[in-house]
């Protein structure tokens, strides 16, 4: 296979990649906007995301009973739906828009809660911008915005907060997790591209092959990773919140 069409393989790759994030965004949007106050809807958004809309206090023992059955943290409940529409705010004397960081703190969070069986609660800048720079707020933020609200969100205690990895990219966790050294050190690798192998992690780390595939292992039942087994291209493992 040739540079060039390798090259058009990956970017078409990465194209598709960036598709299903935003189907998927649109399948959260309106499984959100549809939701309703019964216990059907209560359990079937609890199935699918791992977290509970309770909007109403009618319905609080239901959702505690819910939330012990799917084993739902009680950060993963959400109380008040964040819309877009939201973080807007006008400006000094009605003037333009401006962003409420706050509030978009709180978007930001939501929509990661309902991604964290995807990517495990963790997520890099980039990731989180593309996740809150749709709809009406599209072309409206900028990276300052999105760090600026992750800085109000760690203020308030929603989130355990960021850190730095060996590679120099920073990553945000949103939920409360305890990675060992090792797993570290796989993250790091991965988040050059955003997947890694078995072979490059034993190559990287001089690590011998039982000790690379136990702390894989430990990262895909965390749901920070997913293997993908294929025959023409190998056993690779993605992480969903390390895309670029």
């Amino acid at each position: 296979m040739g540079i060039r069409e390798l090259h058009d393989k990956m970017e078409k790759k990465k194209y598709m990649q960036k598709k299903a994030t935003e189907f998927k965004l649109e399948e959260i949007k309106t499984d959100l906007e549809t939701a309703t106050e019964t216990k059907e809807k209560l359990e079937e958004l609890a199935r699918k995301y791992g977290v509970v809309i309770a909007t109403s206090s009618k319905l609080q023992d239901e959702v505690e009973r819910i939330r012990k059955q799917y084993g739902i943290p009680k950060e993963a409940i959400i109380t008040h739906v964040m819309f877009e529409e939201e973080v807007l705010k006008k400006g000094a004397m009605g003037l333009g828009t401006k962003i409420d960081h706050e509030k978009l703190g709180m978007l930001l969070y939501q929509r990661a809660m309902l991604k964290r069986k995807e990517n495990g609660g963790i997520m890099t800048y980039a990731e989180s911008y593309l996740l809150v720079n749709t709809g009406k707020l599209a072309q409206k933020l900028e990276t300052k915005d999105v760090e600026k609200a992750v800085k109000i969100l760690k203020k308030n205690n929603m989130i355990p907060g960021t850190r730095e990895l060996k590679s120099g990219v920073k990553i945000i966790s949103f939920f409360p997790i305890e990675l060992t050294d090792d797993q570290n050190e796989i993250l790091s690798i991965a988040s050059r591209k955003g997947f890694t192998t078995l072979e490059e992690v034993m190559l990287k780390t001089d690590w011998t092959k039982a000790r690379a595939q136990n702390a894989l292992q430990a990262l895909e039942q965390g749901g920070i990773t997913r293997k993908d087994e294929s025959y023409a291209h190998g056993e690779k493992y993605y992480f969903p919140g390390l895309m670029h």
